[in-house]
């Protein structure tokens, strides 16, 4: 996820993952009486007599003999964490198929989509303040930049007070040559996705050593990446713990501070990266979809338990207790596990752009990517249309404790959604709450001992539940909006520039 900007892009993915996780607000529980729910073809949505008994056959299937916990475990402390394209990455991608036909699902294969460059630390990187004092420091490489020389670089830090345009600009003199250290102070509050963006190639553009990041506190240092698109970056950057770039900051309150590090990234240009695709089909209008998907790339040095074990665990427990069921839904459910999403949602817009004249057959897109916690229901992303379809789902879901609706839009750009949503497809993201997810993900306590059995295997119920439930419909679940629609929903929920400035820089479709 999300540091997933989104993005973790975690756009990943405000951007959550540049530099400090987003606070994300509560969101809105629909209040009052339910609106009459209509679908995409302007019918009355309902659920049928035989889709309730097959849900509560679904619920005790999913609560008795769920394996999403057993998924987890495989995939964080048997695979571990999986980079992007890295070998641990691979080997996922074929566990997943591997369990995907075992559980007896169709059409199980992968997709391959082309990325810029895959990136893995060859070894830990290495860094100490050298004056005016010896201090050893906590020290990542962060995502996608390039190795330093040997022997490692060392220059004097330049404390970037803010990455704003006009702030920027008055230091342009100090940064040239010297290791750039920003911090969460330097962060304007409430900048654009577009802005951000902007104000980071800006200060590459002054041609700094380095640009070093502060982390988290107390050793909790986030990996991530300050570009996406999954490209090299064009400037070393590091990141060091809050406490070490504390120090830095009042050692320069008296005097020129200098630093040295090294680290070493093995670099691999224009590799093919899989998604995994599975389908139950369906009953009687297989040619419509419903896809239920997570991204199976996680950060390191964690084991990507929580982000986004959880989510693929979800999605592969939700083919098996579907198939267990016995009973195919009217639509066919796809099943998918998109590689990039940390990078800036790559698999899945790749797999949008391909797909492009597939995408009215789609009914709705359902994507998990915000831990284990306990599920509330949906967050409809600009999508309020969603709402009256989804006040139908009420009874199926209450007795889980999940039947609420979000307007939260704050990660509207950070996970795998996206890219349909932003052409009209009713997107759908799973909304609990992330405040112990936000203290894990992207860092080396994202291992599987986070994970609570229970409140996972609730959400992962919840979805399982709502997926069949769409699927087995008799109206669609909600319109296709045109462009103009679309852009409208985005400028009602405040998103319709950060849509605009990612699309201008091919971020999304």
């Amino acid at each position: 996820m999300r540091t997933r900007l989104w993005l973790c892009v975690g756009l990943v993915c405000g951007v959550a993952f540049l530099f400090a996780v987003k606070s994300r607000a509560a969101g809105n529980h629909a209040a009052g009486a339910a609106p009459a729910a209509h679908g995409g073809d302007g019918a009355a949505f309902s659920v049928s007599s035989e889709t309730r008994d097959a849900v509560r056959q679904l619920i005790g299937e999913s609560i008795m003999n769920g394996k999403a916990y057993e998924y987890d475990e495989h995939l964080a402390d048997r695979i571990g964490p999986r980079l992007t394209g890295s070998e641990n990455y691979m080997r996922a991608a074929d566990w997943a198929v591997d369990t995907f036909k075992a559980l007896g699902l169709s059409n199980v294969h992968t997709e391959d989509w082309t990325m810029p460059a895959t990136w893995e630390p060859d070894g830990p990187a290495a860094g100490h303040i050298i004056s005016p004092v010896d201090h050893v420091l906590h020290i990542y490489s962060l995502g996608w930049s390039p190795s330093t020389p040997p022997e490692g670089v060392t220059g004097q830090v330049i404390y970037v007070r803010s990455i704003a345009a006009d702030a920027l600009d008055q230091q342009k003199s100090e940064i040239a040559g010297k290791i750039a250290l920003v911090d969460s102070q330097s962060i304007p509050a409430h900048a654009p996705v577009g802005a951000l963006l902007a104000d980071i190639q800006r200060l590459r553009s002054f041609a700094p050593l380095a640009i070093v990041r502060a982390g988290g506190p107390r050793g909790t240092e986030t990996m991530t990446a300050l570009q996406f698109a999954g490209t090299l970056a064009p400037t070393l950057q590091v990141q060091i713990g809050l406490e070490d770039s504390l120090l830095i900051k009042r050692l320069l309150e008296t005097g020129p501070v200098t630093m040295h590090f090294s680290m070493k990234n093995t670099i691999r240009e224009n590799v093919k990266i899989p998604n995994v695709i599975a389908e139950i089909p369906g009953s009687g209008h297989s040619e419509q979809i419903v896809i239920v998907g997570a991204h199976l790339d996680s950060w390191q040095p964690g084991t990507g338990a929580q982000d986004n074990g959880t989510g693929v665990a979800g999605v592969i427990e939700a083919a098996r207790a579907i198939m267990a069921l016995k009973r195919l839904p009217r639509r066919t459910i796809r099943f998918m596990l998109f590689g990039g999403e940390e990078q800036g949602l790559l698999g899945s817009t790749a797999y949008v752009r391909q797909h492009i004249s597939d995408l009215p057959k789609i009914d709705a897109v359902l994507i998990t990517d915000s831990g284990s916690q306990p599920a509330h229901g949906w967050q409809v992303m600009a999508r309020e249309d969603e709402r009256a379809s989804l006040a139908a789902f009420k009874p199926l879901l209450e007795g889980l404790g999940a039947a609420g609706i979000s307007s939260d839009t704050s990660d509207i750009f950070s996970t795998d959604h996206a890219a349909f949503d932003v052409l009209g497809v009713p997107t759908l993201v799973l909304w609990n709450d992330m405040d112990v997810y936000d203290t894990l993900h992207h860092k080396a306590s994202d291992t599987f001992d986070s994970v609570v059995e229970k409140d996972l295997t609730q959400g992962v119920t919840m979805v399982t539940v709502t997926a069949y439930a769409i699927a087995d419909s008799a109206q669609p679940f909600a319109a296709h909006l045109s462009p103009t629609e679309m852009e409208s929903a985005l400028q009602k929920a405040g998103d319709l520039e950060s849509y605009k400035a990612l699309k201008a820089a091919g971020d999304l479709p």
